[in-house]
């Protein structure tokens, strides 16, 4: 009897937090999709299905064009099917070259229109990304905490360097701080590395030399991660904050800009993934997604919307790897054709559909293993 309590107790944050992932997935692959369909449909190329979802279908119509638009019951991916495609992988029909819509078959076309239909998807994701994070600073401007001193962690680095709570940070290795983000991100990038700060201390200039440690933790998602620190807190005092507004133009601006710094880390990321120099322990899956969209979710509307910008950004880079199945071996696959002059044989494409479906559901199972071990 309890446990039925406990399942009805914990049911509405179920419910919330399977529907903020469920909008967040079905934005951020409807929009990665749409990139595929509209380019193709400007190359000339015939779509058949336009799926959300996976599984059985609970919604679908068909538009002037034949298209197949459907909602299918698992909101957990979606894909575009174009003419002469034998399934949403991309494989070729065997009878490809003698489909009646001859004219719109995806195989059919120049390998500049594959490259440019293929690398939509992606580059629709990074778009939704840039206009998000616009709409984000336009309509709600940027809080912007500047670099003075909170609390200092005892026995820390800053701690050791006799830094004092009130000290303004005005630059680092001779480089103008103007933001206490800004100060963060080079204490990141320097760990181990001694720098030398400058600070104001009661109308006097002070230089610290110090040397950022490395700290182990998790997060609050159970995530373990690693990372250089000073020791130190932002400042409180709200005259220590500022709200900067942006205009329309520069709104753009930043947004594009926190889109390529946000790349950037998923990029630096994978590359010390894939040397040995990061842990595996920072990835997450369905499960994690769910959790984290569920959290923010309670934050409001912009909370959610930034997650949602940050998650295509995710899959637009994820999709560009050059893995069969997705996006980015596709590209691989052209680039060959482009430098041979014909397409690799459809036995060569085939073999490395397999080993990249395996390789997918390898990491799909690991990542679902790393979340149930965080629960």
């Amino acid at each position: 009897m309890d446990i039925i309590q406990n399942i009805i107790l914990y049911l509405p944050t179920v419910i919330q937090y399977f529907l903020a992932f469920a909008l967040l997935i079905t934005i951020v692959v409807f929009i990665h999709e749409l990139g595929h369909y509209s380019i193709g449909k400007m190359c000339g190329i015939g779509v058949e299905t336009f799926s959300i979802g996976m599984g059985k279908q609970i919604w679908g119509r068909y538009d002037k064009s034949g298209t197949l638009w459907r909602v299918a019951i698992l909101p957990i991916g979606g894909y575009v099917k174009f003419t002469g495609d034998e399934d949403p992988s991309g494989k070729k029909k065997d009878n490809s070259f003698n489909n009646l819509n001859h004219e719109k078959n995806f195989h059919n076309k120049s390998v500049w229109r594959k490259i440019a239909t293929t690398a939509a998807g992606p580059i629709f994701n990074f778009i939704l990304a840039i206009f998000i994070f616009s709409f984000i600073f336009f309509f709600r401007g940027e809080s912007v905490l500047k670099p003075y001193v909170g609390d200092v962690v005892k026995n820390s680095p800053a701690y050791n360097a006799n830094l004092k709570a009130g000290d303004e940070i005005i630059s680092l290795n001779d480089q103008e701080i103007y933001t206490f983000n800004e100060l963060r991100e080079h204490i990141i990038n320097s760990p181990n590395i001694e720098v030398e700060l400058e600070i104001v201390r009661m109308g006097s200039l002070i230089r610290v030399p110090l040397t950022p440690e490395i700290i182990e933790g998790k997060d609050r998602f159970g995530s373990k991660y690693s990372s250089a620190r000073i020791g130190i807190m932002g400042s409180q005092n709200p005259d220590h904050m500022e709200l900067k507004k942006y205009g329309f133009i520069e709104s753009i601006y930043r947004g594009s800009k926190e889109t390529y710094n946000l790349s950037i880390k998923i990029l630096a990321y994978l590359g010390k993934l894939i040397t040995g120099r990061e842990s595996v322990d920072q990835m997450g899956g369905p499960i994690k997604i769910i959790q984290i969209s569920g959290e923010i979710s309670n934050y409001g509307i912009i909370p959610l919307l930034a997650l949602i910008a940050a998650i295509s950004v995710n899959l637009g880079i994820i999709n560009l790897l050059p893995i069969p199945v997705l996006d980015g071996g596709h590209l691989l696959y052209y680039s060959f054709e482009v430098l041979n002059g014909k397409p690799l044989s459809q036995k060569t494409q085939e073999i490395g559909m397999q080993i990249g479906m395996s390789l997918l559901i390898a990491l799909m199972i690991f990542v679902t293993f790393l979340d149930i071990s965080r629960l």
